[in-house]
């Protein structure tokens, strides 16, 4: 088979056509490995370039590409004071103490989501974003064709961002004593993210879109599957339908174990599923076996075997993933990102048991880097 286009190659993956090779799909957040594959030193200002070029040089689809951020304070307009790291970051202090001001704040923040608009101007700078990015990764497609990597953009239902802005502790109680606060919240939320989908989808631009939220742990969703069901569910499922009322498809993003809730995020209408966090017990291969329309995004293990383990164990995984779904419908890729603890040689073994894109030339470009 002809090599092909990296966004044929994904099209056709989600579709469950053949492809020339299994597609890669992750985020890179690593100095070595951006280094490696861009073949130049990563600085502040060099940052978000020289991650599009190594996302283009290594992936077929990719989010989140922006390079490191100077460590500093900020003093968000909502009152939240954040403290930004190189690739991570974490909320300082809040502007709420308790339950009472808890609600006044969560009140202002309703308000504001009723109240935000999505004009045409806006829908403008979000496709220049992506032609942007597009840029950058067809300067480092190791093919010679200027072939940009699909970019995946995220588009999420809200719990997330209320449960992360309140803290876990006072959310539960805000849930458990004024449930119709967080019902009118998390609607206010989605309803202005399904009014950003509809000023935005555009399969030329976003043909997969990431309807995320991140409602697992290790060991099973945190909050009560049937309050998801009943709450979350079909806003999920009311996005989910918007995207695909313009053409585009949608992966499902959230961390943890899901198995409680697989069957509700199928009838919301996903179309895929990711990263597959093996240590939270989903594998490729049971996810497979159970839900065989779902294509796949993930899977190899990121907190342990690509940081800790060694070439030969991960080029093990990668195969046991491909024999596993037949190279059909799955994009290799982490259990979450290639993060700062990745080793190098365990992100090329990954990269390259797929076969890199352009074949051997391709391959030996990127050796000799």
């Amino acid at each position: 088979m002809a090599d092909m286009t990296k966004r044929e190659r994904v099209l056709r993956t989600i579709r469950f056509e053949e492809t020339d090779r299994v597609p890669l799909y992750d985020i890179i957040q690593n100095d070595a490995i951006i280094e490696h594959y861009a073949g130049e030193p990563l600085t502040y200002e060099n940052g978000d370039h020289l991650v599009g070029v190594a996302v283009g040089r290594a992936l077929d689809m990719t989010r989140m590409v922006s390079g490191p951020q100077r460590p500093r304070e900020e003093m968000r307009s909502d009152g939240i004071r954040f403290r930004h790291e190189r690739w991570t970051g974490w909320l300082l202090e809040r502007p709420f103490h308790d339950l009472d001001t808890l609600v006044d704040w969560a009140g202002e923040r309703i308000r504001e989501a009723n109240a935000q608009t999505f004009d045409g101007e806006y829908t403008r700078s979000i496709h220049n974003h992506v032609e942007a990015k597009w840029a950058d990764f067809a300067e480092g497609d190791p093919t010679g064709r200027g072939d940009p990597t699909v970019f995946v953009l995220e588009s999420g239902v809200g719990l997330e961002w209320m449960y992360w802005a309140t803290g876990m502790e006072l959310f539960t109680e805000l849930l458990l004593l004024r449930p119709d606060v967080v019902d009118e919240w998390l609607e206010a939320l989605s309803a202005s993210e399904v009014r950003r989908a509809k000023a935005i989808a555009d399969p030329h631009y976003i043909p997969i879109a990431l309807t995320y939220t991140d409602i697992a742990h290790k060991t099973g969703t945190m909050f009560d599957p049937n309050w998801l069901r009943q709450h979350w569910a079909p806003r999920l499922k009311r996005l989910n339908d918007v995207w695909h009322e313009a053409g585009c498809v949608c992966l499902f993003h959230s961390d943890g174990n899901l198995w409680d809730v697989l069957d509700d995020l199928v009838e919301a209408g996903i179309d895929g599923l990711n990263p597959i966090e093996v240590l939270a017990g989903m594998t490729v291969k049971e996810v497979r076996a159970k839900y065989p329309n779902l294509f796949l995004a993930g899977g190899i293990d990121v907190s342990q075997l690509l940081a800790l383990g060694t070439p030969e164990e991960v080029r093990a995984a990668c195969r046991e993933a491909i024999e596993t779904t037949g190279g059909r419908g799955y994009f290799m890729g982490s259990s979450t990102e290639i993060h700062w603890d990745v080793r190098l040689e365990n992100a090329k073994a990954m990269f390259e048991a797929t076969e890199l894109p352009g074949g051997p030339q391709a391959t030996e470009f990127l050796e000799a880097l």
